[in-house]
């Protein structure tokens, strides 16, 4: 089978390799498509990864093949791979946060063979069946919207009137609109330097559209701003968005870190003080965030005509599809097709 493989200094090639067997308790998925995430574009375009390593992560598919113990799967069944249950037994498990599992270890072990393939092996613990109405093309967003819907989850913002702020329009920004929207919070704010995201975050239903130089930090910790917001959503991983969005919360005000980076921020301590502010952060999702964004994109209430750019690549076009979403000329979720 094809795979896209990286090989370091931002390249990726097209190699063959053996089509997996599925063991006891795992299913081989047949990829249908597979979406390019913010994280593949630091693996590979920043060079974050390992040499060899085959990417990709949010992806859909068809069960091609069962092992011993698959449960309810059998070919032909439509999934997406999610999280586990986790360990079922720590105290994160039990209060159901399984993301947080205490015997999940993040990044330890060696990478696995990735959905940047025809095929891909799985647990059958991990997949999530697709409804009879949601399409496999629309489906691959399911985990990118698992992310987006936990990280609101995670601010508490609920209620009529509340104003929310997403600084950074990439992947996970402009979901986080979508998402908040979807919900029924109409004061959406975002925060974007790149002109086709800017345009992309308004199309999505974004009701207020700035450049980051527009937040103003208020003069003194117990000042705010003139209309200031009951959560911020920072999904651009700079240091510098999330000392921002910190400045432009109201009182008893969330920020929610979602977007990760290598400069850590400098957060005023009497600003969170005085105001009694709140800072989080969101990993992942639990299998609930994930049945819940498949729920959502199934209901239609998603605008994921416009979250997804129009044209799907083959393996041999991801490398020039990542450079065009490096340097902006992208703003949509680019869907990789290793079928075609």
């Amino acid at each position: 089978m094809p795979a896209a493989v990286y090989q370091g200094s931002r390249t990726v090639t097209v190699e063959e390799f053996d089509v997996p067997e599925p063991r006891a308790g795992q299913a081989l998925l047949e990829v249908s498509h597979c979406g390019i995430c913010g994280s593949d574009l630091h693996l590979i375009m920043e060079d974050w990864g390992a040499p060899g390593s085959v990417h990709g992560h949010e992806y859909s598919g068809v069960v091609a093949a069962v092992g011993d113990e698959a449960g309810e799967w059998a070919v032909g069944d439509r999934a997406v791979a999610g999280p586990g249950r986790g360990c079922g037994r720590c105290e994160m498990c039990t209060s159901a946060r399984s993301n947080l599992c205490l015997e999940h270890k993040m990044g330890d072990g060696p990478p696995s063979l990735g959905a940047y393939a025809a095929y891909k092996l799985v647990e059958v613990d991990s997949l999530y069946r697709i409804p009879d109405k949601l399409d496999l093309r629309t489906a691959a967003l399911t985990e990118p919207v698992a992310v987006a819907l936990r990280g609101v989850r995670r601010s508490g913002l609920q209620g009529p009137g509340r104003r929310a702020l997403v600084t950074g329009a990439g992947p996970i920004g402009l979901l986080t609109i979508a998402v908040l929207r979807a919900l029924g919070f109409d004061d959406v704010t975002v925060s974007e330097p790149g002109q086709l995201r800017r345009a992309l975050a308004a199309a999505i239903g974004a009701t207020t559209v700035i450049t980051p130089d527009q937040l103003v930090e208020p003069r003194l910790p117990m000042d705010l701003v003139d209309s200031p917001y009951h959560a911020a959503f920072e999904c651009s991983g700079r240091a510098d968005a999330m000392t921002a969005a910190l400045g432009q919360l109201a009182r008893a005000g969330v920020l929610v870190l979602s977007g990760t980076g290598m400069i850590r921020p400098k957060f005023d301590s009497n600003r969170i003080i005085l105001n009694e502010l709140v800072i989080t952060g969101t990993v992942e999702y639990t299998p609930a965030d994930f049945n819940a964004a498949i729920d959502l994109l199934a209901s239609g209430s998603l605008p994921t005509d416009s979250l997804i750019e129009a044209r799907d690549v083959p393996l041999g076009g991801m490398q020039h599809a990542m450079e065009q979403l490096v340097a902006g000329e992208l703003a949509g979720k680019v869907m990789v097709v290793p079928h075609a």
